[in-house]
């Protein structure tokens, strides 16, 4: 699926927006351009919320519709391929808000929520496609138990869960991807 490459991509560009832009502002004060950029990467963060839902509503399309190949394959490229971009984005946002509340003597830390629910949402996107993968791809009476649903949903809980999904589906399935 098309949508789950580009919502994958999206995720690491908006990594590198989110290290470029204070970098820029800070580095390059009398910049003109560094306004712009920063008006760039909050729209960029709508563009990428609506991604992850088109993400969602194909990899709803797709399991009715048949394609359950192309759903294991978006389901297995967003659940592996963005624990780098999780694990980065963890690192370098505990940092820099660690900076950004320190240096405002915690005026700032009123504002901390907004990167854990801008996280937490591209989280959400990704479980809903492995979602909507589990019940597509199953059998009723071969699907995974229901924790595997809400565990998808779940920040850390969705690796180790895709984890063992994929280690049950080797065993059962020796022919799939």
């Amino acid at each position: 699926m098309k949508s789950a490459k580009l919502f994958l991509g999206g995720m690491y560009l908006h990594l590198a927006l989110s290290v470029a832009v204070p970098a820029a502002m800070i580095l390059l004060p009398h910049w003109n351009g560094g306004q712009g950029l920063f008006f760039f990467y909050l729209v960029f963060i709508g563009v990428l919320f609506v991604l992850g839902w088109v993400a969602v509503a194909m990899a709803a399309r797709a399991g009715s519709g048949q394609d359950v190949q192309g759903l294991w394959s978006a389901w297995r490229l967003l659940k592996l391929w963005s624990i780098p971009f999780f694990v980065l984005n963890f690192l370098y946002s505990v940092l820099a808000w660690f900076i950004i509340v320190a240096a405002s003597r915690g005026i700032f830390f009123m504002l901390l929520p907004i990167p854990i629910a801008i996280t937490c949402t591209l989280i959400l996107q990704t479980g809903c496609v492995a979602v909507k993968n589990l019940r597509a791809r199953s059998a009723p009476e071969t699907r995974p138990d229901r924790v595997h649903y809400l565990l998808q949903l779940l920040p850390v809980a969705d690796v180790f869960s895709t984890l063992v999904l994929l280690r049950h589906t080797k065993e059962t399935e020796p022919s799939s991807p």
